[in-house]
């Protein structure tokens, strides 16, 4: 009995240094986190939208003070490519919330495992 009470409690002492680990990892990764924001903040340079064309390879419209801008950014260069007119610019206003964006990540993913992971009707094993 000796034993099995000692392998119980060096299993809890394992899980709360476990625990202790992740919950450190959480906060560090925060402050770190936190601190990135303020640095890639500005008061006259936003990113309005952008779309991935490939690996390391991008579109986005940059707002300059009142101006926007197209941009083309690879792994090796970024490339001036118009002006665009504000007017023509659809800005997202809403913001979603994190539960809003894991919901839509969720469905994602369902969508994509039915479409990938899914037996086919033809197919049999």
């Amino acid at each position: 009995m000796s034993n099995s009470s000692e392998y119980v409690f060096q299993l809890i002492g394992y899980l709360i240094i476990f625990l202790l680990v992740i919950g450190l990892a959480f906060y560090i990764t925060r402050l770190i986190g936190q601190s990135t924001i303020k640095y890639t903040r500005s008061n006259n340079l936003n990113i309005i939208d952008y779309i991935l064309l490939g690996k390391d390879k991008g579109l986005y419209i940059v707002k300059v003070g009142t101006k926007y801008f197209l941009i083309g950014v690879t792994n090796s260069s970024i490339n001036y490519i118009s002006e665009i007119e504000g007017e023509s610019i659809k800005i997202q206003t809403e913001t979603r919330d994190f539960s809003t964006n894991l919901n839509i990540s969720i469905e994602k993913l369902k969508q994509l495992k039915n479409r990938y992971l899914s037996k086919k009707d033809g197919d049999k094993k």
